[in-house]
């Protein structure tokens, strides 16, 4: 994959030219829109690529695919299934963050709003470490990624040493950037589309990749539960708020083990302790109505698991006064 500093080296000086004012005539009138227009003349090499970035760059989201021309011929839905001569044809631009490499499509997926102070956070995250210490025993754990985008979160539990790493995304282009990502960065990975019935656990495989909704999920944890260590992280979703999932995380963790659940919601800044406090309540009542349904929490035994909140991390504002946050949830083990 070449860079584009290798690209433009072989055209001739008014060809870069044209290609950088229409760029700058493109972005005067579409703002968030990072690509060149469709009727560009493209470099014969069909190259698609750009060179990985420096490692203090953070990731920046785009929102490019929803600014496309109405009238552009070659505009591919996001939910639609791209073919491997739209993969290989798109631009797809990458970045190096502590020694892990992402791979995204600017015009049909969104980088989650991570930062690299984030992604340090969840790789040294004492929950994480003691589970990779135990990694030959039985405490070997599983983390889940609701909503996996370009593999911000699922990569950093990866890069840890956790033992495997299920991914869900509805959007294939987030799939295919978190593919080449994995490979890139020496990670056996599996691919498996929502029609997919035959789904196999493989002892080399340490990420797992679904095309489809994070809905899905339980059903799948369920069906590879023999093949799975214990489901002790979750993340419960992306930005701006994870309420979608909420059930299917708390539904997906160990509850003899317990673990966390990593929620990401959008607050006012007055209001984040009081919000996430809510939140946690929101999660009590599931986890009650969860262990009531399995039949863990019985006139007999009667105590309560009550989720607590590890730890609020401030990721980034697009608003004046707003703030996402991701919140560390920690979910008890059933009582012995």
């Amino acid at each position: 994959m070449e860079s584009w500093s290798d690209l433009l080296s072989n055209l001739e000086s008014d060809e870069t030219e044209s290609i950088f004012l229409a760029t700058c005539d493109q972005r005067l009138s579409h703002p968030s829109t990072t690509y060149p227009p469709p009727e560009l003349p493209r470099h014969d090499s069909g190259v698609s690529g750009v060179a990985v970035e420096d490692d203090t760059k953070p990731l920046r989201r785009s929102n490019a695919a929803s600014s496309l021309p109405a009238n552009s011929a070659t505009t591919i839905s996001r939910r639609e299934r791209p073919t491997q001569d739209d993969l290989d044809s798109a631009v797809w631009v990458s970045t190096k963050q502590n020694g892990i490499v992402q791979y995204w499509a600017p015009r049909y997926a969104d980088v989650h709003h991570h930062n690299t102070a984030e992604n340090v956070r969840i790789s040294h995250m004492a929950s994480v470490r003691s589970a990779v210490v135990a990694q030959n025993t039985p405490k070997a754990c599983t983390a889940v990624d609701l909503a996996s985008g370009a593999g911000s979160f699922a990569f950093s539990h990866a890069a840890a040493g956790v033992h495997k790493v299920l991914c869900w995304d509805a959007n294939p282009w987030s799939i295919e950037g978190l593919r080449r990502g994995a490979i890139k960065n020496g990670w056996h990975i599996r691919v498996y589309s929502g029609d997919s019935k035959s789904v196999k656990m493989h002892s080399k495989t340490r990420v797992m990749a679904f095309c489809e909704s994070g809905n899905n999920a339980l059903v799948r944890v369920r069906g590879l539960k023999d093949s799975l260590p214990p489901v002790r992280h979750v993340n419960c979703g992306a930005l701006p708020t994870s309420r979608e999932f909420c059930e299917t995380a708390v539904a997906i963790l160990d509850p003899r083990l317990g673990g966390w659940i990593h929620v990401q919601e959008t607050y006012r800044m007055e209001e984040v302790i009081f919000k996430a406090n809510k939140t946690r309540l929101e999660f009590e009542a599931i986890v009650e109505g969860l262990d009531k349904e399995r039949g863990f929490l019985t006139q007999a035994n009667g105590i309560k698991r009550k989720p607590v909140v590890q730890h609020i991390q401030r990721i980034g504002s697009d608003v004046p006064g707003m703030f996402h946050c991701i919140i560390d949830i920690h979910v008890p083990p059933l009582p012995i």
